[in-house]
């Protein structure tokens, strides 16, 4: 009896030790603070039936994570604060469809491109005078603030240029008639109109300009490598086309 109690002792501080270990271990594990934003999708947005939040981005950087070895403190801003946020140095990482552009790798650092985008003009289903973007100057066109498709409306267009935090705001505005166009990223105006607005919107015009997400990090951080090397991984053993297929339907075109 004594020695099946003794037995039973050293099984247990074995177990102990085990735990303990793998506590350890998984207290060695970098944190990192994660920037996105919560009303992107596909990209990101959040589940209200479950409280999480999903999407292709969110797939993306957990994927990322398990391979690199850290574990993730999400937090969700507004665009344009992820923006700022990456030039401070106040996340460590950013990951919302941003577009590479020089003035912004200028502030922060980027992956290698992830997604390959672009902008595209939106119009109300019955609306006939507004063909492409050349027909927008001196009409009332929505986009969401602190982007590259606000940029495109005042460099290269005279519309009335109406800005909202939150891209679905402009969606329902051209909806409602307050806008005559939405100009905003191509994957997000066709998912909203596959999804919200089945038969009240259309795309007019071609594709307006060749872009691709990156993931943004702090000037000068070790973690750029070590993502782009995850990134290649994934794409090498085909878990990015995994990925991508869940949130869009279809593989990625192959280079």
């Amino acid at each position: 009896m004594k020695k099946l109690s003794v037995i039973f002792m050293l099984v247990v501080l074995a177990s102990f030790a085990a735990a303990c270990g793998d506590s350890a271990a998984d207290g060695d594990m970098p944190e990192y603070t994660v920037a996105t934003d919560s009303n992107y999708v596909p990209f990101e947005y959040l589940n209200t039936d479950t409280g999480e939040m999903e999407g292709f981005d969110i797939d993306l950087i957990n994927e990322i994570a398990d391979r690199v070895g850290f574990t993730i403190d999400l937090e969700v801003v507004e665009f344009d604060g992820i923006v700022s946020g990456m030039g401070t140095g106040r996340y460590d990482i950013g990951i919302a469809g941003m577009t590479i552009t020089e003035e912004r790798a200028e502030n922060f650092d980027f992956s290698d491109p992830y997604y390959d985008a672009g902008l595209i003009l939106a119009v109300r289903a019955d609306e006939e005078e507004i063909q492409s973007i050349d027909d927008v100057d001196g009409r009332p066109v929505a986009t969401r603030a602190a982007t590259t498709s606000e940029t495109y409306l005042v460099e290269n267009t005279d519309a009335e240029v109406r800005t909202f935090p939150d891209i679905v705001n402009a969606y329902q505005d051209l909806t409602a008639g307050r806008v005559d166009a939405v100009i905003y990223d191509v994957p997000n105006v066709l998912y909203y109109m596959d999804t919200e607005a089945v038969g009240e919107m259309k795309t007019v015009g071609e594709r307006l300009t060749g872009e691709q997400y990156g993931i943004a990090f702090p000037e000068g951080s070790e973690l750029t490598e070590q993502v782009n090397e995850a990134l290649a991984e994934m794409r090498e053993d085909g878990t990015y086309a995994d990925i991508y297929e869940e949130w869009f339907g279809e593989r990625p075109d192959e280079d």
